[in-house]
């Protein structure tokens, strides 16, 4: 396979293809404000639909040599989506208490006979605590991997879907482990766990019958995060636009993706003075307006990322053609933002 040099990501293409965003503020507000009052109407049974609309909307306005992006998804496959997350959460408290109580009364019964029954009752709160812990990691990884292979499977380019071809099973395993990791070292590990759920996710998409990659590393990640930490303080926030651009360089600047042949990398060209520009107005917009200004932000903020997303011309698009079906399960979708996940990489 030829590959671009080591330095893949230091290097400046000959020439681009440029992504484009063209949504329009005004437009957009008319489209919340009109699926807000339809939501409101019918007692929230139309969030399904609104939310689609929303998606299919800001999907359309990406362009990228001429074409435009489409999303596939149905406000029907939402509405099942909410169906199932509704049976997933009563499943995860009836577990979660069930196994509890059986615990709790194991311990009890067995500290009782040897030792004092207040041990067996605080080991009792430990282990549920621990068991707990376990679930909601479960039911974390399940969002995570669900939401992302929803919304990458139901968007299409040029009639060429992007397919998802993890395993549910590998992924939450990864995060588990990853997770407890990140928490017993009270954060410090979390740059190297975000890291591999990228290098997992990414690895597994694919456009058509072409493949992403990813090759960050988690000690560079911690570094601006490090960075960002220092700074944030001292600089009352104002450093807040820097360390976004920062993370959203290491992202796009680690990101591959497989065309035959060859591996061409994705490029960032957010400099700081537009990152620190537009999202300062983002944030003063939404103070003085009282959130009003949301539509109008949200466009801005899409067109700061993508318009800055740049592929090597080399990569031939033409050449592109189907291989994966896509994939209808909207459950982990809506349960990622029931658990409010921003998948913002």
């Amino acid at each position: 396979m030829e590959i671009l040099d080591q330095n893949f990501n230091q290097q400046e293409p000959q020439s681009n293809n440029e992504i484009q965003f063209h949504g329009d503020g005004a437009r957009y507000f008319g489209i919340v404000a009109l699926n807000v009052f339809f939501t409101i109407v019918s007692l929230g049974l139309y969030y399904p639909w609104a939310k689609t609309t929303y998606r299919k909307y800001l999907w359309s306005q990406l362009e990228l040599n001429d074409s435009r992006f489409t999303f596939n998804g149905t406000g029907k496959e939402v509405f099942l989506g909410i169906l199932k997350l509704i049976a997933i959460v009563i499943g995860f408290v009836l577990a979660y208490s069930l196994v509890s109580f059986v615990l709790m009364k194991i311990l009890g019964l067995s500290f009782s006979v040897v030792m004092s029954p207040s041990i067996g009752l605080i080991l009792g709160i430990f282990a549920t605590q621990l068991i707990f812990l376990s679930f909601f990691l479960i039911l974390f990884g399940f969002a995570i991997y669900g939401s992302y292979r929803y919304r990458i499977s139901r968007t299409s380019w040029r009639g060429i879907y992007f397919g998802f071809d993890g395993n549910v099973k590998e992924f939450v395993k990864l995060f588990i482990i990853h997770g407890l990791l990140t928490l017993f070292t009270f954060g410090i590990y979390s740059s190297w766990m975000r890291v591999k759920v990228m290098k997992y996710l990414f690895s597994h998409t694919t456009l058509g019958d072409n493949r992403f990659d990813f090759h960050g590393d988690g000690g560079n990640l911690f570094g601006i995060n490090l960075v960002g930490f220092l700074l944030m303080l001292p600089t009352l926030f104002m450093y807040f636009p820097i360390f976004i651009k920062n993370r959203f360089n290491f992202t796009l600047n680690n990101l591959t993706i497989e065309n035959g042949e060859k591996r061409r990398a994705f490029q960032s060209k957010l400099e700081n003075k537009e990152a620190w520009t537009t999202l300062m107005l983002n944030l003063i917009l939404l103070l003085f307006t009282l959130g009003l200004a949301f539509p109008w932000v949200l466009m801005r903020t899409m067109r700061l990322y993508f318009n800055n997303i740049s592929i090597p011309s080399e990569f031939d698009f033409d050449e592109l053609t189907q291989a994966d079906t896509a994939f209808n399960d909207a459950s982990g979708d809506e349960l990622g933002d029931f658990l409010d996940i921003g998948l913002d990489f």
